[in-house]
């Protein structure tokens, strides 16, 4: 099992393996405007880059081989993707800089896809501000409204099932519409037939940290959100958007009006229509 970090740090990213607590092998793709890759040994009492003694010592930690990717470059979904490709692993976990896992995930996510070894994605729960309950109760197959309500660093992935599937790279932080890849990566694999299971069971939680990307439930948030509803389900389109208006009311009424939005999602979905067809 490998994690799969995204940075955009000017610092050490080897940091993160100990604030994150992650204990598994990992990528890491640091877009810091650099280029190069180096691979680093963490344990048996010190740390190795590209096989010579980096310095200092790392008492007391199990041997994780960590793949740090420098690129000059920007976009969170793109970022995952190399991880992707860079990894070795059949078995990844997508990670964010702001999580911190339990000290037993590991032993959860390959327990679970032990049990359920025909899925491709297999998503737990990550305690955050905005949720201090799991998406569901039970375990099981994802409906199309759980895979809504899960953010990426939720999700676990089987390499060897997902084939082609990738993240869209015109969505995510740094990318022409900021948010909505992991929906749109989920209801993907449900369109290619993949298997995605629940698990609730919790294997992070956030730390305190400012959004990468959300400013405010302004027009341009509402051309991503119609955007993105579109990648996800041309056909549910409309109920997802008057949904989102109805549900999320009290949110966005202080800087934008209803039928404003409406006709900021009405744009973005327009938009990603004509890219779309002129991609094809």
């Amino acid at each position: 099992m490998q994690t799969l970090l995204s940075v955009m740090e000017q610092g050490d990213p080897l940091d993160y393996i100990e604030k994150l607590n992650i204990r598994t092998d990992a990528v890491i793709v640091n877009q810091c405007g650099r280029e190069g890759t180096h691979e680093v040994t963490l344990g048996d009492g010190m740390v190795i880059v590209d096989g010579k003694p980096r310095g200092g010592t790392d008492e007391g930690r199990l041997e994780q081989k960590v793949t740090v990717i420098e690129r000059n470059e920007k976009g969170l979904s793109r970022s995952r993707n190399l991880a992707l490709l860079r990894a070795t692993d059949d078995i990844c976990i997508f990670c964010d800089n702001d999580i911190r896992y339990e000290d037993d995930a590991r032993d959860i996510v390959e327990e679970a896809f032990r049990r359920y070894p025909e899925a491709g994605i297999i998503c737990f729960f990550i305690e955050r501000p905005e949720r201090h309950t799991p998406v569901r109760a039970s375990e099981g197959v994802m409906s199309k409204k759980d895979m809504m309500r899960i953010f990426s660093p939720e999700m676990a992935v089987r390499r060897s099932v997902l084939g082609e599937l990738r993240f869209d790279e015109d969505f995510g932080a740094g990318a022409k519409y900021q948010m909505g890849e992991e929906n749109i990566f989920l209801f993907e694999a449900a369109r290619r037939g993949i298997q995605r299971i629940y698990i609730p069971v919790k294997i992070a939680q956030t730390l305190p940290n400012e959004s990468s990307w959300f400013t405010a439930f302004d027009r341009d948030f509402y051309i991503a959100r119609g955007a993105g509803y579109e990648a996800m389900d041309p056909g549910l389109w409309h109920i997802l958007t008057w949904q989102n208006l109805i549900r999320k009311r009290n949110e966005y009424k202080a800087t934008i009006g209803t039928f404003e939005a409406y006709r900021a999602m009405r744009e973005g979905r327009t938009e990603y229509r004509k890219n779309k067809n002129c991609q094809d």
